[in-house]
């Protein structure tokens, strides 16, 4: 079992649409060119925003500077580009970071925003990563009518060792899927267990039980870290054990209707 396979018959039917839209609203793709979850979204949730506005991410007007958004992909940043919920990836060695000027509308968190002003570059403090804004496009009423049929699902990060899921591949949902079925796949779950952070987000976005497994899958906290400041909490539930996972509360989730709407208030719009 491909715990990291795509279940959609038709991968590719935007392929060449995605390879112009990362240009002008960048995601980072693998090289198999299957989705990511954390990382499709970057694409899905800036389309559904211009949408709101009768525009489509290939009407960008100004086509040299890109708009950089969900993922920890902020060294893919050059002189120029705006960024909008984007965070830091505390593994990316330090001289990835090759920009000096960048519109900065949102980040991740405040540790993103730390770093960003360690480089003399202004940053607004506005948190988020805008796949809390997925329950406005994709409703639960839609994506789950019915509500949780099970306990738990798992969600590895890309990077995991299917070995550490061993014994648990009933309950395991890929992260290798487009937005839509990867939401009604986590909403059938009272708890997702996730190493992948963007099944943590997203999870918490639909008001789940979420909890972090770190799976050792060489990713360091930064990101996590950023992600759970930027929500206003200090700490979160962390576990190597998906055992006691399955026993675990996640800190109170924060109502995130304040962040959703100040996202929404400074995308920018104006690019298109």
């Amino acid at each position: 079992m491909n715990i990291f396979s795509s279940k959609s018959n038709d991968r590719y039917y935007q392929n060449k649409i995605d390879k112009q839209a990362r240009n002008l609203a960048y995601f980072w793709q693998p090289k198999t060119e299957a989705p990511n979850i954390g990382d499709y979204l970057a694409l899905d949730i800036v389309q559904q925003m211009l949408h709101l506005k009768n525009r489509f991410v290939l009407d960008k007007i100004n086509k040299k500077s890109k708009l950089i958004s969900i993922g920890s992909v902020l060294h893919f940043a050059q002189n120029g580009d705006v960024l909008w919920g984007t965070g830091r990836n505390g593994k990316v060695d330090e001289k990835m970071h090759t920009y000096s000027s960048l519109d900065v509308r949102s980040v991740r968190g405040p540790l993103t925003r730390d770093y960003l002003l360690s480089k003399n570059i202004s940053c607004p403090e506005v948190y988020g990563d805008p796949a809390i804004l997925a329950p406005l496009f994709y409703p639960e009423q839609l994506m789950c009518p019915n509500g949780a049929s099970q306990e738990f699902v798992i969600v590895p990060q890309l990077n995991d060792d299917i070995k550490f899921y061993k014994g648990y591949e009933d309950l395991i949902v890929s992260p290798r899927m487009y937005p839509g079925e990867f939401i009604k796949e986590i909403l059938k779950a009272k708890t997702v267990i996730s190493s992948s952070l963007h099944g943590i987000i997203l999870a918490e976005a639909y008001g789940r039980n979420a909890l972090f497994l770190d799976s050792g899958s060489g990713e360091t906290r930064f990101k996590y870290d950023d992600y759970y400041q930027g929500t206003g909490r200090s700490s979160y539930q962390a576990t190597i054990s998906i055992e006691e996972a399955k026993t675990l509360r996640s800190e109170p989730i924060p109502d995130l209707a304040i962040r959703q709407k100040a996202l929404v208030e400074v995308f920018p719009y104006e690019l298109w």
